[in-house]
């Protein structure tokens, strides 16, 4: 579809939803139900076009456009130059205006960009595994980029609630009334529960008194979700371990686990994170305590992750060794009690078996892997080695920082 169709779907919801009352709908992006959420006279951005936004007023969404030669910008909420607005909604070149090298998103996606070279677009390419690509430091960063998840259709969509609301707000949710979210500059979501409800147009938690939790529908704040048809099947996210999904008949739509829950794949359903045998991959560092815990591993419960602020790094065990994440260590499995034991009782390591020749010698501890000798993380530095699972600084990708790394095939540079 074309960006002239993009506007035209979007001024056909527009009009319709003035006539009718309907939703203002761009693609999975449910603009009305935005606008419940957030405080009156919240200007919410487009994912159709950099040229317009919305006004949140008491009766819904208003569009409003930029003047000539303006860009809505997320970082101020209001329209800016456009070389300066950062945005790339709707744009037929996204390099347009840029000097020298340039890495810039592709919308509709949470892990591609464009390689731009003195406002030529070069090319398209993506970031590795779970990465997500950040428009302001212009490389890949460790997030919980599902690329399963993308919409592959011509429609707009949404990949982040922070792509459409400007960075500083706070704002609730049209699921769970308790519930507050908190757009970060670098368009990270931040949420946590008011003990009760959270009142939008107050910014605060209060109570659930006259219309404050008017807004709770069934209609989720939209995020890109696969198509499904069994209303009621549960999915787990193989990235989150605390976030699943549920069909309602047509697509998955997100939900969270209470905290210190996963979503178990067996039963299916939320338990506490040490019994909870969830999606194998998914980041288990999140909820933890401890600076090294288990990866999801059923067949012999040998690997872990090193966490260092949320993010994770794969080691792995010596063989017929298996990770102890209450010793904080590698623990041989030749005391099969201990070993069985372990097992039956941390749902990341459930049905994992000893290999029927046991091996000799300790764990390797590798370089921020955890040692052997106390059960706790070798000295060193603390952190993970440098070569596995860190950034390089590969020659004209742009730059890595300690966030991630970035792969540029276009560019014919960088790691």
């Amino acid at each position: 579809m074309t960006t002239a169709k993009f506007l035209s779907a979007a001024i056909l919801c527009l009009v319709l939803g003035t006539a009718l009352g309907a939703d203002v709908l761009e693609g999975n992006y449910n603009v009305t139900a935005f606008c419940t959420a957030v405080k009156t006279g919240t200007n919410l951005g487009s994912i159709v076009s950099c040229d317009y936004y919305y006004v949140c007023t008491s009766t819904g969404p208003v569009k409003t456009s930029c003047t000539s030669g303006y860009a809505f910008s997320l970082a101020t909420g209001s329209c800016t130059p456009a070389g300066q607005a950062n945005c790339y909604y709707g744009m037929e070149n996204p390099c347009l205006g840029k000097t020298g090298e340039n890495w810039v998103p592709v919308t509709g996606t949470c892990n591609q960009y464009y390689y731009c070279l003195d406002g030529v677009n070069k090319g398209r390419d993506s970031c590795r595994g779970t990465q997500s690509f950040d428009k302001i430091s212009q490389q890949c960063v460790y997030g919980n980029c599902n690329p399963a998840l993308v919409d592959s259709s011509d429609e707009p969509s949404l990949q982040s609630v922070c792509e459409v609301v400007p960075a500083g707000k706070y704002f609730g949710d049209t699921i769970n009334c308790q519930k507050w979210n908190f757009c970060q500059p670098d368009g990270t979501l931040q949420s946590a529960d008011c003990a009760t409800a959270y009142d939008v147009q107050n910014n605060m938690c209060g109570y659930n008194t006259g219309n404050v939790c008017s807004r709770v529908t069934n209609t989720a704040l939209g995020t890109a979700s696969l198509e499904c048809t069994k209303n009621g099947d549960m999915v787990a996210n193989e990235n989150v371990c605390g976030s699943y999904y549920v069909c309602n008949g047509k697509s998955l739509v997100s939900y969270d686990c209470a905290y210190g829950y996963y979503f178990d794949v067996t039963t299916p359903g939320c338990l506490p994170r040490k019994t909870a045998t969830p999606a194998e991959g998914c980041n288990r560092c999140q909820f933890a305590t401890t600076t090294w815990v288990n990866a999801v591993n059923t067949t012999t419960c040998g690997t872990y992750y090193y966490c260092n602020n949320g993010k994770a790094t794969l080691q792995t065990c010596q063989e017929d060794y298996y990770f102890n994440e209450a010793q904080q260590g590698c623990v041989p499995t030749s005391n099969l009690p201990a070993f069985t034991t372990y097992v039956s009782s941390n749902g990341a390591c459930a049905g994992a078996k000893v290999n029927s020749t046991p091996g000799e010698g300790g764990p390797s501890s590798g370089e921020g892997g955890p040692s052997s000798g106390e059960g706790g993380p070798s000295s060193g530095e603390g952190g993970p080695s440098s070569g596995e699972g860190g950034p390089s600084s590969g020659e004209g990708g742009p730059s890595s920082g300690e966030e991630g790394s970035i792969t540029d095939d276009a560019g014919n540079k960088g790691k």
